[in-house]
């Protein structure tokens, strides 16, 4: 009987050194990537190109965004795209994540107006890639869908992006 209580006694040992172990594991990895400078927190501001479908030649002139990505995953933009002229766009506010070394997924959503009624939403979803230099970004492909107020669907488009951090 002695025996089974300390075989279980030393099972349950492994199991927790397992765990500690995995834990440990995950927490270097994440220190490692902080380490490396590969963090996407902090305001950019960002040159974005419309383009045609999927990956197709620009359709407008560049304009200018500014994405903030807060710690927590949450997230907000403003853009100055002249598209909106006379309508007033808000700032648009969402979700980020870390989905991969340097990739991260972020997506959000604006409020468009008409004399101060609700005309239309915007969402913008898309990828993002960080390479050698922590201080810049690219998104190859963003989706940008507007919606009228009850949620249907009017038009889609996609766009390309590069960040610069704002320092």
């Amino acid at each position: 009987m002695r025996s089974q209580h300390f075989k279980a006694i030393a099972i349950l040992a492994m199991g927790m050194m397992f765990l500690f172990w995995v834990g440990r594991e995950a927490t270097a990895k994440a220190e490692d990537w902080d380490r490396d400078g590969q963090t996407l927190e902090g305001t950019w501001v960002v040159t974005v190109t419309q383009q045609a479908c999927p990956s197709g030649p620009a359709i407008a002139p560049p304009f200018k965004s500014l994405l903030t990505f807060n710690a927590g995953g949450t997230m907000t933009e403003t853009t100055d795209n002249p598209m909106f002229f006379p309508a007033l766009r808000g700032p648009g506010h969402g979700v980020w994540s870390h989905t991969g070394r340097h990739t991260y997924s972020a997506d959000t959503m604006a409020l468009v107006t008409v004399n101060g009624v609700l005309a239309k939403t915007q969402k913008i979803s898309q990828t993002i890639e960080m390479g050698d230099d922590p201080d810049q970004f690219t998104t190859t492909a963003a989706s940008v869908q507007f919606f009228d107020p009850t949620g249907t669907l009017l038009v889609s488009g996609c766009a390309t992006a590069t960040g610069q951090r704002f320092e």
